[in-house]
């Protein structure tokens, strides 16, 4: 007994030096970056942005007609702000407001860059609870109001600006430079990313990496990390709805059975929310856990070290708030119930629409398997919405071209921050350019903290004119360290 009891204090003691030894080799992956190449923003891109937002560019949903007044006085706009790019750019339309850009390199053996970012944007909600009306592009000397200062003319904006000045340069890229610009990211982007794609793949143009807005430089919102830290999204969920039906006899109210249509749905949606797919580290959180975990306290960092043996705790940790679940599980989000006519009359059908986002990994029809065995009655009929649906993207490399630059570009300008890829929770237009490329990175240069990102869709949405400044930067950084092979 005591020789068993030896050999189990000496098995824990090796196993402690093991979890010390990888935590101490646990190294930063955060590289010196040098300088930034220095950049004169004028201060009338403030100006240009609040212009841009003042036109209500917004997508409703796909069945809706758009404000194409307001999508054609934006195009307008660009033209006239931005004359270079367009007299010395190849532009192209698709769907009248899809718009693409070529900027010809001098070295056709190199793969193009593709620079993203959509104009439409999503309904202001009430106007009047806003502090500044959605669409003034008002700027009080701090920050420029209105929708789309965050998602994502900013974005669009500060590409623009970025190659109007370097056009004003004389620069000449060795790399072709690719503009898209999509106008319906917000109702599913097939009319302009997705058909821009078809393009690239009708033309076999292969690009050496896609950036497309995502995910941001997040300040104080990644736990126990005081420097702001820049997320780049390697890959973003899949997405799928599915309509639950019900239908069984109805009648009054006074007399009823001990099953109803009601009864029946509210038990499948609560199997649904009970048994969810497991929780699992995706590629993507699996590559922030190795950015971000030599960055925090020692017994944080010996967990993100030992996840081999510590993976449940990891785990329980995501699981334990609703954005860290997100990040590990396929989501499960009853949002639509509708049933019955009058309060005293049992309804004969129910409905309900459950929304999934699906973790890379797995898959559509995987995920209606499982809901076919957790609901396990065929009296509940399951449809799944094949016109919004997607598969979730392939995980883009860390170890590329691509990802090196944009790393690089943010480290030259926001400085003291650390960068780490991550998974995106949403969606973007970049999903459709996996048909071509398995570089695509997520990322826009806008700065948040957990309050901006309420914003966003919501109410009051703004950004800095100085992080806006920054932006311009960064993409100027992008198309100049992008050009080595």
């Amino acid at each position: 007994m005591k020789r068993l009891f030896q050999i189990i204090l000496w098995l824990i003691a090796v196993l402690l030096i093991v979890i010390v030894v990888k935590t101490l080799l646990f190294r930063s992956r955060q590289e010196s970056a040098g300088n930034a190449v220095k950049v004169a923003v004028s201060d009338s891109c403030v100006k240009h942005l609040a212009e841009a937002v003042s036109f209500p560019t917004v997508s409703y949903s796909t069945d809706s007609p758009i404000d194409t007044a307001s999508f054609t006085g934006y195009n307008i706009f660009l033209k006239n702000t931005y004359p270079r790019v367009f007299e010395k750019l190849e532009k192209q339309t698709f769907n009248h407001f899809g718009l693409l850009f070529k900027w010809q390199g001098t070295d056709t053996t190199l793969k193009p860059v593709v620079l993203m970012a959509h104009y439409d944007v999503v309904p202001p909600g009430d106007s009047s609870s806003w502090e500044r009306k959605p669409f003034s592009g008002y700027f009080d000397g701090t920050y420029i109001w209105g929708r789309g200062t965050l998602d994502d003319k900013a974005s669009m904006i500060s590409v623009l600006e970025a190659v109007e000045d370097l056009l004003g340069e004389g620069f000449k890229p060795a790399r072709t430079i690719y503009l898209s610009f999509g106008y319906d990211e917000e109702i599913s982007g097939m009319r302009g990313a997705g058909t821009i794609v078809k393009f690239f793949k009708k033309n076999n143009i292969v690009p050496e990496f896609v950036l497309d807005e995502g995910m941001a430089v997040s300040v104080g919102m990644v736990p126990m990390i005081k420097k702001p830290v820049a997320l780049i999204g390697t890959s973003e969920k899949g997405y799928l709805t599915v309509k639950l039906t019900v239908e069984m006899p109805g009648g009054h109210s006074s007399t009823p059975e001990k099953e109803t249509s009601v009864t029946l749905l509210n038990r499948a949606i609560m199997n649904l929310v009970q048994k969810q797919v497991k929780p699992a580290i995706s590629g993507p959180v699996n590559d922030f856990i190795n950015y971000i975990g030599p960055e925090m306290p020692f017994f944080a960092r010996a967990i993100f070290a030992n996840k081999w043996l510590l993976k449940g705790l990891l785990l329980d940790i995501y699981t334990g708030t609703a954005s860290g679940n997100a990040m590990v599980r396929t989501t499960t989000a009853p949002t639509v119930v509708s049933a019955g006519i009058k309060d005293n009359v049992i309804p004969s059908r129910a409905e309900a629409l459950v929304n999934f986002r699906i973790l890379p990994g797995e898959s559509i029809s995987g995920l209606l398997a499982h809901i076919r065995k957790v609901i396990g009655d065929d009296r509940v009929i399951i449809s799944a919405d094949s016109s919004t649906s997607s598969e979730p993207a392939p995980v883009s490399p860390v170890d590329t071209k691509g990802f090196t630059t944009i790393s690089l570009s943010i480290r030259q300008v926001y400085k003291d921050v650390l960068v780490a890829p991550t998974l995106m929770l949403g969606s973007s237009d970049s999903k459709f350019f996996s048909a071509v490329t398995s570089n695509i990175y997520k990322f826009a240069p806008i700065v948040v903290t957990s309050a901006d990102m309420e914003r966003i869709h919501g109410l009051n949405e703004r950004t800095k004119a100085d992080d806006f400044k920054k932006g311009i930067q960064f993409y100027h950084q992008v198309i100049i360290n992008s050009q080595g092979k």
